[in-house]
C-alpha cells in the first residue's frame, strides 16, 4: 500500500522526488540546478536593463549628433558671404532653438534614471545658465551584475558628457559653443563662424567615440546573454533528467502494485476462514 501511494503521488505530480526521502543525492542537486536557474533569470535580467538603458544612452547620443550636424551646415551656410542681415537672423534662430533641444537631451531619462548623470540617477545633470553651466552628475561607474563575479559598467564615465555639456574649463560646452556661434552669425562675424566649424567637428567626433563606446557594451551584452539562454536551457534539461517522472514507468510499477495489493487481499481472505462467530455477529 505504501508502494501504491508512492506511484500515486509520482503520477500526481509528474515528478520522481516529492519527499526528501526519495532520493537524498537527487534532491540536493535539483536545489542546486534551481539556483542556477534562478541565478541566470536575475543576470538575464539585468543584462535586459543593461541593453535598454545604453540603447537609450545610444538614442540620446545619435539626437545630439544629427543637432550639431544640422548646426554645422547652418555655420556652413551663414558663412555665405551673400547672405544678408535678416538670413543671419534666421540661421542664427535656427541655431538657438536646436541649443534649447541639446539641454534637453543633456537631462534624458531611461525610466526614472538620468542616463548622463553617473550614479546620480536621480537629479537632472546639466544646469544650464549661459556662461555659468552647472553639472550635478558625477564621473562614477553605473555598474549591473551579468555573471558570478563579472560586472559591467553601462554608463560614460571619465567626465565625457560632463566635459561635453559644460566644457573643462579651458575649452566652452556644446550650448555655450551653440549660442556663441549663434550671436555670431547674427552678428556677421564671418571670421569666427570659419573657425567654429573646427570645433562642431570636435564635438562630433566626440560624441561618434562616446557611441562607439556604447556599441561595444551593447556586443558585449548580448553575447553574455546569448550565452546565458544556452546554459538555462542546459540546467533546465539536466533538472528535468533529475526529478521528472517517467509516466509510462510509473503507471506500469502503479498497476503493478496494484496487483500484489489485490493479490495480497484475496491471499488473505482465503487464509482467514469466516469461522461460526462471523454468522452468530
Amino acid at each position: 500500500y505504501t508502494n501504491m501511494d508512492k506511484y500515486q503521488r509520482q503520477l500526481a505530480t509528474g515528478r520522481k522526488i516529492n519527499l526528501p526521502s526519495d532520493n537524498p543525492a537527487g534532491l540536493v542537486k535539483s536545489l542546486r540546478l534551481r539556483t542556477n536557474l534562478v541565478e541566470g533569470e536575475q543576470y538575464l535580467a539585468n543584462i535586459n536593463e543593461g541593453i535598454n538603458f545604453m540603447e537609450t544612452t545610444d538614442v540620446a547620443l545619435g539626437d545630439l549628433t544629427s543637432i550639431l550636424q544640422r548646426i554645422r551646415e547652418l555655420a556652413v551656410k551663414a558663412a555665405t558671404e551673400t547672405n544678408d542681415s535678416s538670413a543671419h537672423r534666421a540661421i542664427a534662430d535656427e541655431i538657438r532653438e536646436l541649443t534649447d533641444q541639446i539641454t534637453l537631451v543633456a537631462n534624458t531619462t531611461y525610466g526614472t534614471k538620468h542616463i548622463f548623470a553617473g550614479t546620480n540617477v536621480t537629479q537632472p545633470p546639466y544646469q544650464e545658465g549661459f556662461g555659468t553651466n552647472s553639472w550635478a552628475g558625477n564621473n562614477e561607474e553605473l555598474q549591473l551584475e551579468i555573471g558570478i563575479g563579472v560586472k559591467l559598467t553601462i554608463n560614460l564615465t571619465d567626465g565625457a558628457m560632463k566635459n561635453f555639456f559644460t566644457g573643462n574649463g579651458t575649452d566652452p560646452g556644446v550650448t555655450d559653443f551653440c549660442r556663441t556661434l549663434a550671436n555670431d552669425i547674427e552678428a556677421g562675424n564671418i571670421e569666427q563662424v570659419d573657425a567654429a566649424l573646427t570645433t562642431a567637428d570636435k564635438f562630433i567626433e566626440n560624441l561618434l567615440t562616446a557611441r562607439s563606446t556604447i556599441g561595444a557594451k551593447v556586443n558585449r551584452l548580448e553575447l553574455q546573454q546569448s550565452r546565458l539562454d544556452s546554459t538555462q536551457i542546459s540546467y533546465t534539461s539536466l533538472l528535468a533528467q533529475n526529478e521528472d517522472a517517467d509516466i509510462a514507468e510509473v503507471i506500469m510499477n502503479l498497476k503493478m502494485q496494484e496487483s500484489v495489493y489485490r493479490a495480497s487481499l484475496a491471499a488473505g481472505a482465503r487464509i482467514i476462514q469466516p469461522s461460526l462467530v462471523d454468522f452468530l455477529r
